[in-house]
Order: C-alpha cells, then structure tokens, then sequence
C-alpha cells in the first residue's frame, strides 16, 4: 500500500478538515482506557492531550500545504495579488 503524501490536489481536497473534531465519545473513551483515576483532574488533562495532539497535526498539514493553500486562496482574483 502507498504512504499517504497528505497534501491539497492529492490524497486531500479543500473539502476535507484542517482540524479533526472531537467528539464526547472520543474524550470518554480516552479518558475510560487511560485514566486510572477518573476525576475532573483526568478528564481536563486528557481533554488537553487530545487537543495537543490534534494541534500539532493541524500545524503539520498547514506547513506542508501552504503553497497550495496561498495558490488556491488566490486563484479567481483576476492578478490583483500580484499588485501587492
């Protein structure tokens, strides 16, 4: 099976999200496989790990797309971007 290249045009398209969701389910369940002692504490810290997480593959897919994110915001607008 080939490696994703997780880039716009290819194995991605404008459509699809920047950021994953997450969901009560994704949290609980994280929190129940996880958490030894579950509490306000292990819940809010869990929660922070999962945004983290979901943070730096944001940061990641918006690094390796820039290009092709400046390209397609710019596409339409007839040169004007040029002018700047």
């Amino acid at each position: 099976m080939e490696e994703r290249k997780w880039e716009l045009g290819d194995d991605l398209a404008e459509s699809d999200n920047l950021l994953d969701p997450v969901t009560f389910e994704n949290l609980i369940l994280a929190v129940h496989c996880n958490c030894p002692v579950i509490d306000e504490k292990a819940v809010k810290e869990t929660m922070k790990e999962i945004m983290e997480e979901r943070l730096a593959d944001m940061r990641f897919l918006l690094e390796k797309n820039m290009d092709a994110i400046i390209k397609a915001a710019k596409r339409g607008r007839g040169g004007y971007e040029d002018q700047q």
